[in-house]
């Protein structure tokens, strides 16, 4: 067992994957988190410039920089913490680090999804929430609206005939969404050498296609007499359930295969 997984040897092991994480990513992470700052003095030197006024930064331009941020995050952050490993130098010392590959493998997935999209999105609260306090053309916190937003409708408007959102899914369903966009592009980092990003893009929009066409293809084989009986048969309950069960089993088949996809690559890279 202790040449799987070891507390201590992999304590040690998350704890160079962190530091190795600051050095690599901590000013990338630093500017995505001040964003909100980076806009507002745009908005303020435009204003000044075309208008002679400083105007309010829009709500949809704060929202707009939250889900960009998100989205850069995704796409840079897997190549910049572990691209390096496809290098024969820098993959070579990797490999020389005394870990298991399953310790490695679990550093890295509790790396991309929980300290990677946690850091960001405290840098970016912190800086937003500042803004709406200290700099009155800032306007309102888009964290605090979202949150609040969401807040209101969990508690008086969350039921959607067959999904019935609650908080804890809610959270959980969107930190599966990020764990579903963020683990493509570090299984690309891993296995591609050159284009990480833009050959990962590449194969998620070839995989889009095809299963649109497998989609396709049993759409038109379908009997859809007994779909119809199925219908005629279903219950709020049952529709709630199948929907829920539907949900659950893609996040299960999806990030469960990622992750198991990205086991397999630790364990096999060789230089």
């Amino acid at each position: 067992m202790n040449n799987v997984f070891d507390i201590k040897r992999f304590g040690r092991y998350l704890a160079y994957d962190l530091n190795n994480a600051r050095n690599t990513f901590g000013v990338s992470a630093l500017t995505i988190g001040l964003l909100p700052l980076i806009v507002l003095f745009f908005n303020t030197l435009f204003g000044l410039v075309f208008t002679g006024s400083v105007p309010e930064v829009a709500a949809p331009v704060k929202m707009m920089i939250l889900v960009f941020a998100f989205i850069i995050v995704a796409i840079s952050g897997p190549v910049k913490l572990y691209g390096h490993l496809t290098e024969r130098r820098s993959g070579s010392d990797w490999l020389m680090i005394p870990a298991s590959s399953f310790e490695k493998f679990l550093s890295m997935a509790i790396m991309l999804c929980i300290v990677l999209p946690i850091a960001v999105l405290g840098l970016f609260s912190i800086c937003d929430l500042l803004l709406s306090w200290i700099v009155p053309v800032y306007g309102d916190s888009v964290v605090r609206q979202i949150g609040g937003g969401l807040s209101q409708f969990l508690t008086n408007g969350n039921d959607l005939g067959i999904v019935f959102l609650t908080p804890g899914g809610t959270i959980a369903g969107t930190w599966m969404s990020w764990c579903m966009c963020v683990l493509p592009f570090a299984l690309g980092a891993i296995i591609f050498n050159k284009g990480k990003a833009a050959k990962t893009i590449l194969c998620l929009i070839g995989l889009n296609m095809l299963l649109s066409l497998i989609a396709a293809i049993v759409f038109k084989s379908f009997d859809f007499s007994n779909f119809e009986t199925f219908l005629e048969n279903l219950t709020a309950e049952k529709a709630s359930f199948w929907v829920n069960f539907l949900i659950n089993a893609i996040y299960l088949i999806v990030i469960g295969g990622l992750l198991t996809a990205l086991y397999f690559r630790v364990r096999t890279i060789k230089h």
